[in-house]
């Protein structure tokens, strides 16, 4: 009987530290991150920043994969379908809280566990350096003065710029003819120095060189708040235009991961934000530090795809 209660007492011990040992083993295998974006673009630049910096944090190697299409919509998908075991995360945009309204994917914020937030792009209006506006306030009156004839260029049908622009217009009561370039803002910027458009939305990374070289003027910032690679262009908010325009980035994993492998995946993340190689890399992209506590973060992403999606069906702006 001795015998007997020793080896089921080892039995016990046994199992006890086998399931306390299978949280202790994450990460015990290769992660992937996935982003949902092409490849060599700043998504893309930040997406292998931090996964060669989890790598050290985890010790294990973590491999960024990217699944670009539809609006982000397919590598967002992925990221949402993938085991819920933490082996599978992701870059998350801001797209997440538009790509169900704009019928691009089925996904929204509450289909994620937020690992951290990683960057945020405040969303710019720039004019050229010899234009006859200097202010928002003068764009405003050249459009109220003719309705519809201040042509300005944007990213693409319901890209973040272009939903704070309208919020932006909305609430300063004019029309501007918006042109909207499949090729991005890069074509954008490109229409505009061309003389094609009179102004354009831009973000701090695309804006940052043109400013920095002369060519570039910026009237306001369609952003809650200002960015600190501009410090001294205000917000349209801030002139008395509601509007909040700007694009960010962050991680995360599929919903339903568990708490303990969460709790790793965000320390390690935190550890990432802070360090100074993140910080200046950031910088030199033209991004802004974005440090937003993960649970917080989710509640606000889903209040931003409310609001996002009003805005694209108010305008019409889905393809579906």
């Amino acid at each position: 009987m001795k015998k007997f209660a020793a080896t089921l007492l080892a039995l016990i011990m046994v199992l006890s530290l086998s399931a306390c040992g299978s949280k202790a083993d994450y990460p015990g295998k290769q992660i992937t991150l996935i982003c949902p974006l092409a490849a060599g673009g700043g998504s893309d630049t930040i997406s292998r920043l931090f996964a060669a910096a989890l790598e050290k944090e985890l010790g294990v190697s973590v491999i960024t994969e990217n699944k670009p299409g539809a609006g982000a919509g397919i590598g967002l998908e992925a990221i949402a379908a993938a085991d819920k075991d933490g082996y599978t995360i992701g870059y998350i945009p801001a797209e997440v809280t538009t790509v169900e309204a704009m019928g691009n994917a089925t996904v929204t914020p509450e289909n994620f566990e937020f690992i951290c937030t990683a960057m945020k792009i405040s969303a710019l209006i720039c004019v050229p350096a010899d234009s006859e506006w200097n202010t928002l306030e003068d764009l405003i009156a050249a459009a109220k003065a003719d309705p519809g004839a201040v042509t300005i260029g944007t990213a693409g049908v319901g890209n973040a710029y272009e939903l704070g622009l309208r919020a932006m217009l909305k609430s300063a009561g004019i029309e501007m003819n918006i042109v909207n370039f499949s090729g991005g803002t890069a074509e954008a910027i490109t229409a505009m120095m061309g003389g094609n458009v009179q102004c354009c939305t831009a973000g701090t990374a695309e804006a940052l060189s043109y400013v920095n070289s002369g060519e570039f003027r910026l009237l306001c910032n369609l952003s809650a708040e200002r960015s600190a690679l501009f410090p001294d262009t205000p917000t349209a908010t801030e002139l008395g235009y509601a509007c909040d325009g700007g694009s960010w980035g962050a991680f995360a994993a599929p919903a339903g991961t568990p708490a303990e492998v969460m709790e790793i995946l965000r320390k390690a993340g935190e550890t990432i934000l802070n360090s100074e190689d993140f910080k200046a890399t950031l910088a030199e992209r033209g991004f802004d530090e974005y440090h937003v506590e993960a649970v917080q973060f989710k509640t606000d992403a889903q209040e931003m795809y409310g609001t996002n999606s009003a805005i694209i069906e108010e305008f019409n702006l889905s393809a579906n």
